[in-house]
């Protein structure tokens, strides 16, 4: 099995992961770009859809309900982050559909194209769109 950076998934509250990632944004900027997810989340009306857990470094989110057996995950890393791939340049962000099959998909952009990105893969690997 390969490693993914997440003991177990143990959802936790948006609201308690946005007030976590605003409290630590302004020192350490390079979670600014997941700052701006986890928010565009909350306002995306789609929360209720959407499981997160987080280490470290990283964010992970998957459908809710989050069912027994499902291992499949998207995980947004920032720099700093002790990821398989290698460690992610400051000014970027990785995010990476971690899948059960092992066929994961990963993308590293500039953290301007963070929330964009998150979205993209929300849409393609689940169908769960954002309400604009």
């Amino acid at each position: 099995m390969s490693y993914t950076g997440f003991a177990a998934f143990s959802v936790r509250p948006w609201g308690e992961i946005e007030d976590f990632y605003r409290g630590i944004a302004p020192t350490h900027v390079n979670f600014q770009a997941i700052l701006e997810i986890v928010e565009s989340i909350v306002a995306s009306q789609r929360a209720d859809q959407l499981a997160a857990h987080t280490s470290m470094h990283d964010l992970a989110v998957r459908p809710h309900p989050v069912h027994e057996g499902g291992s499949d995950f998207v995980a947004v890393r920032a720099s700093g982050t002790f990821a398989p791939f290698g460690a992610v340049d400051p000014g970027n962000i990785a995010i990476e559909h971690v899948s059960g099959t092992g066929n994961n998909d990963r993308l590293i952009r500039p953290v301007a194209d963070a929330v964009p990105l998150f979205w993209r893969f929300m849409i393609e690997k689940w169908g769960i769109h954002p309400v604009r």
